[in-house]
């Protein structure tokens, strides 16, 4: 999703989390949380069975990258879903 491997991303989902890393060096951790936490949330609002992985990570994958391009998202903190970690 983030295009990494390149070593120079082409998505607005990985060019965006390129900036938020050079804020923060936390950033892959903290987004790995939130996405590890988000596609829960999703699995369990969907009562998904594993027949419906491929359908719940690609509308996480949306989500993320949704909320990646956000302007008022300045660190991974500021993600909507980041509340997902504290509950």
């Amino acid at each position: 999703m983030l295009d990494l491997q390149s070593g120079k991303p082409s998505s607005s989902a990985g060019i965006r989390f390129l900036e938020l890393l050079e804020k923060d060096e936390m950033a892959f951790d903290n987004l790995y949380c939130v996405a590890f936490q988000m596609m829960d949330a999703q699995w369990l609002a969907k009562r998904a069975s594993y027949m419906e992985f491929n359908d719940v990570l690609k509308s996480t994958r949306a989500q993320l990258e949704r909320e990646l391009k956000l302007e008022d998202v300045s660190c991974v903190q500021d993600l909507p879903a980041y509340n997902l970690l504290h509950r």
